[in-house]
């Protein structure tokens, strides 16, 4: 059975005198993500009835970033709409003739 949301969390703790972080993380979505990264190695699964509800991780302390405001789309005109769809729809016939 697995968690509800309120306890599908993610927990990133660091201290100064160590070069790396520690992430304890037990919403599905990012313990895929950070399997999937080289750069984040498991180093221990938590199990409920045999099923993975968690995982931790240490990290580089490097790759810990806080961002500013969010990136806002600027506004296109309909003529820099219609551009980007001909540039998407090339786009698209090329790799279909030439699926490598």
């Amino acid at each position: 059975m697995g968690l509800s949301l309120y306890e599908q969390e993610l927990h990133i703790m660091m201290n100064r005198a160590e070069d790396t972080m520690e992430i304890y993380c037990s919403d599905p979505v990012y313990m895929r993500k950070l399997s999937k990264l080289k750069a984040y190695r498991k180093t221990r699964e938590h199990r409920n009835g045999g099923e993975v509800v968690a995982m931790e991780f240490v990290a580089d302390k490097k790759l810990f970033t806080l961002r500013g405001k969010p990136v806002e789309a600027k506004p296109m005109s309909e003529e820099q709409k219609q551009a980007a769809r001909e540039r998407m729809l090339a786009l698209h016939e090329r790799l279909k003739s030439n699926p490598s």
